[in-house]
């Protein structure tokens, strides 16, 4: 079998096991590596053509993290062909390296301030929806796509709060409430009014989105669709450095202040995980780890110092 219909198989069976998004960077990864192998048949890919292809990667500056996820991805279809009983490579093989791990990023209130206020307060409905967007990043604490999963009917404005699909969590814990505050709630009001107008002219291709893309030219393929991360992602660098951050802000970032603030004012670990939507405890450490001049102050602080 061809190395593109395999993997056709094997996007389609796996759709089913894991959510969207990594299903597509699997994908991705498999049908780059089927490309630097010019799709041969699937029963002729050797340890070698895998080994080959990672060390090139790796010299073209490829970062390390981003291994493990390509190497989970061949390992994952390899597994998949040999239990439909194909021919193929073991998947026992292929090697998983070990994360690195890097002080986290971690956002603070001055630095999402000044994002707020470069946002225009014009009535472009795109300021208006990334302002509600931010603002529900920061409160929450929740994970880039677990925001722009929401639907209009998760929402309860009048507690402020919402119930979402935990994006990583699995079957542990696969839906949580997450909350915020009134200024926030007006936020998200402020775009709904303008989602409103906007599908009085647009057709709304995913209506039950809470978030969606909007674009001035009507031919773009994404309008009307619900917006992606990595709109999300290149909107918050534009506001960044606008607001002449060093670093831009990211979801993750406001992610690590709220488990990091939460820690600070008593909180547990255990309240780290409830409130973030992690799996386990040990999923929140790397949140609540301290660096620095803040793990000098709190050292400090317990030896009376």
């Amino acid at each position: 079998m061809l190395f593109k219909d395999a993997i056709d198989e094997f996007t389609n069976w796996r759709t089913f096991k894991i959510n969207g998004t990594t299903t597509r960077g699997n994908d991705k990864d498999l049908r780059l590596f089927s490309v630097f192998l010019r799709n041969p048949h699937i029963e002729d890919i050797t340890l070698n053509d895998v080994m080959e292809y990672l060390n090139l990667m790796k010299e073209m500056g490829w970062a390390h993290n981003s291994f493990v996820s390509k190497c989970m991805a061949y390992k994952k279809f390899f597994e998949f062909c040999n239990l439909r009983g194909w021919r193929v490579l073991n998947e026992n093989l292929i090697p998983i390296p070990q994360k690195e791990y890097k002080i986290p990023r971690v956002a603070t209130k001055e630095e999402f301030k000044k994002l707020i206020d470069v946002i225009p307060k014009n009535t472009d409905p795109r300021n208006v929806r990334n302002t509600a967007i931010i603002r529900l990043l920061w409160d929450t604490g929740a994970r880039n796509g677990e925001i722009l999963n929401l639907d209009m009917d998760d929402l309860d404005l009048v507690n402020n709060k919402a119930l979402i699909k935990t994006e990583k969590a699995k079957t542990r814990r696969p839906l949580r409430e997450i909350f915020w505050t009134k200024e926030t709630s007006e936020a998200i009001s402020k775009w709904i009014e303008r989602r409103e107008r906007f599908k009085q002219g647009n057709a709304l291709r995913d209506p039950n989105a809470l978030f969606i893309s909007i674009h001035n030219s009507g031919t773009n393929k994404t309008r009307g669709l619900r917006f992606k991360p990595s709109g999300v992602c290149e909107m918050l660098r534009g506001y960044s450095n606008k607001a002449g951050l060093q670093r831009p802000l990211n979801a993750h970032s406001m992610r690590h202040y709220m488990g990091r603030n939460i820690i600070e004012k008593g909180g547990s670990n255990s309240d780290v995980t409830n409130i973030l939507g992690h799996s386990c405890i040990e999923s929140s450490m790397i949140y609540t780890m301290m660096y620095g001049k803040q793990a000098e102050k709190r050292y400090r602080k317990f030896r009376g110092q």
